[in-house]
C-alpha cells in the first residue's frame, strides 16, 4: 500500500506542477471562467453521484459499505501530495472568495467514478479516483439511471401523497367527530344546568331533590337509547345497501367473465340499430333546426315591426299626454280670464252708473269754489309765515333766558 501511495504521489506531482504553471499563466477573467466551469462540473458530478448512490442503495445497499472511509482516505492522500497546487489555488481563489471550491480533493476527484464501482483496497481506490481508471458510465446509461430514479421518486411521492391524503381524511373525520362530541357535550351540560341545577333547586330545603336527578337521568337514558336505535337502524340500512352494491358488482363481474363472441355480435347489431335511429333522429333534428331558423327569421321581422309600432304608439301617447296637459293649462287660463272679464264688467257697470248719474256743475259755482280755495291757500301761507316768525322769536327769547340764567 505504501508503494502504491508513493507511485500515486510521484505520478501526481508532475500534473500538479503543470496545473500550477497553467494557473499562473491565466488572467483573472480566465481564472474566474475556469472556476465557474469547475463549479458547473462539480454540480453535475454531485447530481450524478447522488443518482448512482440512490440506485446502489435501492438495488444492493451492501455495496456502499466502506465508501465513506475510502473517500476520506483519498482526500487525505491528495491533500498530502498536492500542497503546492493548493497553496497557489488558495492564493488565487482568495481574491474571489472560492477557497472551498478549488480544494485539491474536488479538482482531482471524479465522484461518479467513486460511486460506480466497489472498492476492494485502499490502493485501488486511490488509483481509480485520481487517475480515472476503472469502469465508466456512458450517457445512455446515465439517462437510463436518471429516468429510473425519477420513476422511483415519482412512485414514492405518489405513495406518500396517497398516504397523506388518507391520513388527512382520517384526521379530518376525527376532528369533525370531536367537534360533534363537543357540541353534544355542551348542549347536555346546558340542558343539565337548566333542568336540574336551576329549575330543580328547592328553595325551602336548599338542595336539589334526588327525585329530580333520577327523573332527569332516566329521561336522558331513554333519549340516548332512542338515538342509539336510530344509529343502529341507519347502520343496518347502510350495511344492506353496501351488500346490495357488492352483490351487483359481483354479478357484473361474473357477467363480464361469462361473455362470449355471440354477445359481442348481438351488441354490435344493437349498436348498429341505435346508430340508424340516431341518424334518423339527426335528420329530423336538422329539419327541425331549419324550421326553427325560418321561424326565428320571421319572428325577428315581426319583432322589428312590432318595435316600430310600439315606438309610434309611444310617440302618439306622449303627444296625447302633452295635448292633455296643454288643455288643462288652457282651461285654467280661460277660468282666470273669465274671472278678470267678470271683474272688468262689474267695473264697467259701475263706471256706467257713475256716468249716468253725473251732472255737470254750474260755471259760476266752479269759479266761486276756486276763488275760495285760493283764499284759503293764501291764508294758510300767511299763517305758516307767522308761525315761522314766532318760532324765530321764541328761539331768540330762549337764548336770552339762557344767557340770563348763566349770568345769575
Amino acid at each position: 500500500m505504501s508503494q502504491a501511495h508513493r507511485s500515486s504521489v510521484s505520478q501526481h506531482s508532475p500534473s500538479s506542477c503543470h496545473f500550477t504553471s497553467d494557473l499562473e499563466e491565466l488572467s483573472d477573467e480566465e481564472l474566474v471562467k475556469q472556476i465557474n466551469d469547475l463549479k458547473q462540473q462539480i454540480r453535475v458530478l454531485s447530481l450524478e453521484n447522488e443518482i448512482i448512490e440512490r440506485t446502489i442503495m435501492r438495488l444492493e445497499p451492501s455495496l456502499m459499505h466502506g465508501i465513506q472511509q475510502a473517500l476520506e482516505y483519498v482526500i487525505r492522500l491528495q491533500s498530502s501530495s498536492s500542497l503546492n497546487v493548493s497553496s497557489f489555488v488558495k492564493s488565487q481563489a482568495s481574491k474571489f472568495g472560492m477557497e472551498t471550491l478549488l480544494s485539491p480533493s474536488r479538482l482531482f476527484t471524479s465522484p461518479s467514478k467513486v460511486s460506480s464501482r466497489r472498492f476492494d483496497s485502499s490502493g485501488k481506490v486511490s488509483g481509480t479516483i485520481i487517475f480515472g481508471s476503472g469502469p465508466r458510465i456512458n450517457v445512455l446509461e446515465r439517462s437510463e439511471l436518471v429516468s429510473i430514479e425519477m420513476e422511483a421518486l415519482i412512485s414514492s411521492l405518489e405513495k406518500n401523497r396517497k398516504k397523506a391524503e388518507k391520513k388527512q381524511a382520517l384526521l379530518k373525520a376525527q376532528l369533525e367527530e370531536i367537534g360533534i362530541r363537543e357540541v353534544e357535550i355542551k348542549k347536555a351540560s346546558e340542558f343539565f344546568e337548566q333542568e336540574v341545577v336551576v329549575e330543580g333547586w328547592d328553595k325551602i330545603a336548599q338542595r336539589i331533590p334526588a327525585e329530580i336527578w333520577i327523573r332527569f337521568m332516566t329521561e336522558w337514558v331513554k333519549i340516548c337509547d332512542s338515538q342509539i336505535g336510530k344509529l343502529r337502524l341507519r347502520t343496518s340500512t347502510l350495511n344492506t345497501q353496501y351488500s346490495k352494491l357488492k352483490g351487483q358488482i359481483k354479478v357484473k363481474a361474473e357477467l363480464s367473465e361469462s361473455l362470449q363472441a355471440v354477445d359481442f355480435e348481438k351488441l354490435k347489431i344493437e349498436n348498429r340499430e341505435c346508430l340508424e335511429i340516431i341518424d334518423y333522429k339527426l335528420q329530423q333534428l336538422g329539419e327541425l333546426k331549419k324550421m326553427t331558423g325560418d321561424a326565428n327569421l320571421n319572428l325577428t321581422i315581426h319583432k322589428k315591426a312590432l318595435m316600430e309600432q310600439n315606438a309610434y304608439l309611444s310617440n302618439i301617447i306622449k303627444s296625447i299626454k302633452d295635448k292633455h296637459k296643454q288643455t288643462i293649462e288652457l282651461d285654467k287660463e280661460r277660468e282666470t280670464i273669465q274671472v278678470q272679464a267678470d271683474n272688468l264688467a262689474q267695473k264697467l257697470d259701475g263706471v256706467k252708473k257713475v256716468r249716468m248719474a253725473y251732472e255737470v256743475p254750474d260755471v259760476m259755482d266752479y269759479v266761486t269754489v276756486k276763488s275760495e280755495v285760493a283764499d284759503l291757500k293764501h291764508s294758510v301761507k300767511l299763517l305758516e309765515n307767522r308761525l315761522h316768525i314766532q318760532q324765530i322769536a321764541l328761539t331768540s327769547l330762549n337764548k336770552k333766558l339762557k344767557s340770563i340764567f348763566m349770568k345769575q
